[in-house]
């Protein structure tokens, strides 16, 4: 108890410093407008970016659950198109099958000579090998294999897919082929001499095969020519879509696909 009391004696000056400190303090902030103002503004502002981040962390999220919402919306907007379209070239009786499936594209490839996309649907969402596959702004490509949560799409990028194709403005028949000079151009191969091109014609598929329905985008004429004695134009399209940035696909399961092909394979 003496040791205790030696100490404080000690130490009293120091001791009454800090007494006289807490009195300072005391009736400076409690007489302060400005400085509890202070303080009232910077813990707002403090709880302000708080929950705002934690908004945006909240937002960051959602997105994944609001872009696939984003994407079956899309898919069920463009079942019914392709549905409508099947329906003015007189295909009424098995279109209420025609599905269009949304997915993820998870790997991409564009610079080689033969170029894949590999999405995040395979077998178990019904996909199968010969679908067709299509953004938002037109031909994809072709599934080419499936696992059960996987699939292989041989892209449009790929110098041995040939597709079926016509000119709109003259519903001529023709064929769309990637020509290798970068991931925006192709090929527009096969289309008779007599027939008149123009730059910006556009392009979409025939419909004429068992995998791509009709009037789906592929692109616009950029350039043509006629050589001498050549029976068929020489001309190049944009492509519709730009596969070096693609993140999204819509697989079409195409109702006719098995009965058109056996009518082929008998053929």
């Amino acid at each position: 108890m003496q040791q205790l009391i030696a100490f404080f004696f000690r130490n009293r000056f120091f001791g009454f410093f800090l007494f006289l400190e807490l009195i300072s303090f005391s009736l400076f902030f409690s007489s302060s407008n400005l400085y509890n103002s202070y303080l009232f503004n910077t813990s707002n502002k403090f709880v302000g970016t708080v929950l705002e981040t934690n908004h945006n962390i909240d937002q960051y999220f959602q997105l994944d659950e609001i872009n696939q919402k984003l994407l079956i919306e899309n898919a069920l907007l463009r079942e019914e198109l392709l549905k409508k379209n099947l329906g003015v070239i007189g295909y009424d009786t098995l279109m209420a099958d025609m599905r269009v499936i949304p997915a993820l594209v998870i790997n991409n490839e564009f610079r080689k000579l033969e170029n894949y996309l590999t999405i995040d649907k395979g077998s178990l969402s019904q996909l199968e090998v010969g679908m067709a596959v299509i953004s938002r702004e037109g031909v994809v490509g072709i599934i080419k294999s499936v696992s059960d949560h996987f699939s292989t799409v041989t892209s449009i990028l790929n110098r041995k897919l040939m597709i079926s194709s016509r000119l709109n403005k003259t519903n001529t028949l023709c064929t769309v082929q990637w020509n290798l000079e970068g991931p925006l151009e192709a090929n527009l191969k096969y289309i008779p001499r007599h027939i008149n091109v123009n730059i910006g014609d556009t392009v979409s598929t025939s419909g004429y095969n068992a995998v791509f329905p009709s009037n789906v985008m592929l692109g616009t004429v950029v350039s043509y020519q006629l050589p001498d004695e050549s029976p068929f134009y020489m001309a190049k399209i944009k492509l519709s879509s730009d596969l070096s940035s693609i993140d999204a696909v819509y697989v079409i399961k195409n109702p006719f696909k098995d009965e058109m092909d056996s009518l082929q394979t008998v053929l």
